[in-house]
């Protein structure tokens, strides 16, 4: 209520309380028609407290809380079927997007743009049925408001009737009055009193009569309306009682002197005494059946304000139940496992923490399934409020995570989504064929094709990562591209060790050999840049380059051997000669005294290990072409170890695995490639081809006296052409057009064959 009306309501009320307390009270000390028109007064004041009371109490009630509880439901189901029906459009255009990107390659994608139709329809379906519960739902509010309004319409004209019954009611009771006044037998002066008195009722009857009337008519927009009526009426009503007061008294005074006189004179005590009580139960009779009758009246009005009372309790408790449905989150339907879970773990937080999850949709994926949830109604959720102190392993037991793994929150601010990745089982190998792998790297078929230019060549691998033998592959690869036409210079400080691969002859064995060739491929370097010329190719290997840097650190040699290296790495390719380097490490920063600017003069070879290593440290190339040639070095990898998991063979022993490694041209992008088994190549076989025809007569010449020699059970004195060992055993012949016998000398080493005889 505002100030004006609560001072007109608590003005009548308290007006009227006065009126029916004195009307009451009076009605206790006078006797006959005063007595009668007091008490009439003193109940007419009194229920006119009651009605204002109950009437000012049900306005209230209705006018204020009823309407704003129905417009806040209203408003709140609005705003959440708009955002529901926002959400389902924001997943529709995103279906909408996938599938324009989908028709571009209608046969590849042809499955999956049908199952991202379906969900489209799907969803599409939804947001009408979401759409439709909307619009059904703000019409069942809109017709409680209008039914809401309707009743306090309604009220408000059955408030117009009650204050015209109560009106009429008064103007009966002064009618009444009027009439009983006119016939009573009175003295001349009590009559003059009397015509004061009906003037009085004369004027209220006819005023009351204008207001009976123009209340029928007057549009009643507020209970105010009412109440000013009433205070109106009571005022003019309670005016013409306090004219009446004195008089009434006056006249008590001289009736009670004259009833005393005529009493006295007329009638013995004691019968005007029992007369007196006769009139007395007679008026307390007809005062009783008039307060029953107002009684009656109030009791009806009180139970219908009950009745609307309770019929808008009814109303809002309704509303509440249907506020508190729709205050819950969305659920997904169907009776899948992935649905019950997704549904228990929104009520789960909406039961536990009141946060709003709704369930959008769900999808299985190769590990395990995610669940997709709306938060709109909680857009700021952070990790830290969704798993507080033990949650995260609440939730892995809800939805029966992989043992070992715990469900991860993923969010989406940009959309108010957050998903649930769940994982189940672990992801199972993909088994890559041979095709895909050779569209990664050159297979073993163009080893030759690919190798054939290389001249300087750097090759690092781990322990017993197979570098001697991809080095003299490599090597006899690019003679063989030459037909055998030129030298090969070895140097292997590992010479006799079990890891001795080489099969072919050797011009150093040391440490010491390796510092001493290399100053003999600078001093060729030199004399050819001095004396230009048709030059044979000469190509050196050298082993354990690393090891010999480092082992010459403390003297001179250190110094010098590292700057050969340099040297040689820049002006080899000039004067038609060959290096290839072996070593460990494929950082060459870890080379004391070189770094990797030193190498780039040289292809480099990086096996296994290595290649993973030499891209992670890698600067010549960019971050998207590292990540990507970081993905194919793990898939051939994998390959690479399946298939040898399958054929039972040790990448460390067996000459037949599977080895790969990475290959840096002095130009372009690295690639990978397969490596040959140990065995591929035969130095014999390819350098048999340089052989001059007159070498055949000699092999055909020894090989007779050998067969000769076999036969007898004796063999030839052959001795070893570097020590003079006669301690040599056969090992076997090439594969050359010509064969020729091949030797192995047990005390130093060496392997030769029949040419090295002559």
């Amino acid at each position: 209520m505002n100030n004006v009306f609560k001072q007109v309501y608590f003005g009548l009320l308290i007006s009227s309380s006065l009126l029916g307390a004195v009307g009451l009270v009076q009605a206790t000390h006078t006797n006959g028609w005063t007595q009668k028109i007091a008490l009439t007064l003193g109940i007419g004041g009194a229920a006119t407290a009651l009605t204002s009371l109950g009437l000012g109490i049900a306005y209230d009630g209705k006018n204020n809380v009823l309407k704003r509880d129905y417009e806040d439901k209203l408003e709140e189901n609005t705003r959440l079927k708009d955002r529901e029906a926002s959400n389902l459009k924001l997943e529709i255009n995103e279906l909408k997007s996938q599938i324009k990107v989908l028709e571009t390659d209608k046969d590849t994608y042809a499955k999956q743009l049908s199952e991202l139709q379906q969900k489209l329809n799907d969803k599409a379906e939804q947001y009408l049925k979401v759409v439709s519960e909307k619009d059904l739902q703000i019409k069942t509010l809109q017709v409680s408001v209008d039914a809401k309004d309707t009743r306090i319409e309604d009220f408000l004209e059955d408030c117009r009737t009650y204050t015209i019954n109560f009106f009429s009611l008064r103007y009966n009771n002064l009618d009444a009055i009027q009439k009983a006044l006119q016939k009573a037998e009175v003295s001349e002066e009590t009559r003059r009193n009397f015509d004061k008195r009906l003037v009085d009722i004369a004027e209220l009857k006819e005023e009351l009569t204008d207001a009976i009337v123009e209340i029928k008519k007057l549009n009643i927009t507020d209970f105010k309306v009412v109440l000013d009526y009433i205070f109106t009426f009571d005022n003019k009503f309670l005016n013409l009682k306090t004219r009446w007061k004195d008089g009434i008294v006056k006249e008590f005074k001289s009736e009670n002197v004259n009833l005393r006189t005529s009493l006295d004179n007329s009638m013995p005590l004691p019968v005007a005494k029992e007369r007196f009580r006769a009139g007395m139960d007679e008026v307390d009779e007809r005062i009783t059946e008039k307060y029953e009758a107002l009684l009656l009246n109030n009791n009806s009005i009180h139970a219908q304000l009950l009745d609307l009372l309770e019929e808008r309790n009814l109303v809002i408790d309704d509303l509440r139940k249907q506020n508190d449905e729709l205050q819950k989150p969305l659920l997904a339907t169907g009776k899948s496992d992935y649905a019950q879970i997704a549904n228990r773990i929104a009520m789960y937080y909406h039961e536990s923490y009141g946060y709003r999850l709704d369930v959008i949709h769900w999808t299985e994926n190769e590990t395990g399934y995610s669940i997709l949830f709306a938060t709109r109604r909680n857009p700021g959720l952070t990790e830290d409020e969704l798993l507080p102190h033990n949650t995260q392993e609440q939730l892995a037991a809800f939805t029966n995570a992989l043992q070992g793994t715990l469900p991860k929150f993923t969010f989406n601010y940009q959309h108010s989504t957050v998903t649930l990745d769940v994982i189940l089982r672990k992801p199972q190998k993909k088994d890559t064929s041979k095709d895909d792998i050779d569209k990664l790297w050159i297979p073993v078929s163009k080893f030759e094709s690919y190798v054939k230019n290389w001249e300087r060549v750097r090759i690092t691998a781990g322990s017993t990562g197979g570098k001697s033998p991809t080095a003299k592959n490599l090597a006899l690869a690019i003679m063989k591209q030459r037909k055998g036409q030129g030298e090969i210079r070895l140097y292997d400080p590992q010479n006799g060790s079990k890891k001795d691969f080489w099969q072919m002859p050797k011009a150093g064995t040391s440490h010491e050999d390796n510092v001493t060739g290399m100053a003999d491929l600078c001093d060729q370097l030199d004399q050819r840049t001095k004396s230009p010329g048709n030059h044979s190719f000469i190509l050196y290997i050298f082993d354990e380059v690393d090891s010999t840097i480092a082992q010459e650190r403390e003297n001179n040699g250190y110094y010098y051997f590292r700057d050969k290296v340099t040297y040689s790495l820049k002006q080899a390719s000039h004067q038609n000669i060959g290096a290839i380097y072996i070593g460990q490490a494929c950082d060459a920063s870890t080379i004391p005294g070189m770094s990797w600017s030193d190498w780039n003069n040289a292809v480099q070879v990086h096996i296994g290990a290595n290649a993973g290593i030499w891209l992670d440290k890698a600067k010549t190339i960019t971050g998207e072409d590292k990540t990507k040639l970081l993905e194919h070095y793990r898939k051939i990898q994998e390959y690479c170890d399946r298939k040898n998991d399958e054929l039972g063979l040790d990448i460390f022993n067996d000459p037949g695995a599977y080895r790969f490694a990475l290959a840096v041209p002095l130009t372009g992008l690295p690639k990978f490639i397969q490596l040959p088994n140990f065995d591929s190549y035969d130095y014999w076989d390819v350098m048999g081809d340089a052989t001059p025809n007159h070498n055949d007569l000699i092999s055909s010449v020894l090989q007779e006296a050998t067969e000769k020699a076999s036969a007898s059970g004796e063999l030839p004195s052959v001795k070893c052409p570097d020590c003079s060992s006669e301690n040599v055993v056969s090992n076997g012949t090439t594969q050359a057009k010509k064969s020729v016998q091949k030797y192995y000398c047990k005390d130093c080493g060496r392997y030769f064959t029949e040419k090295h005889l002559l």
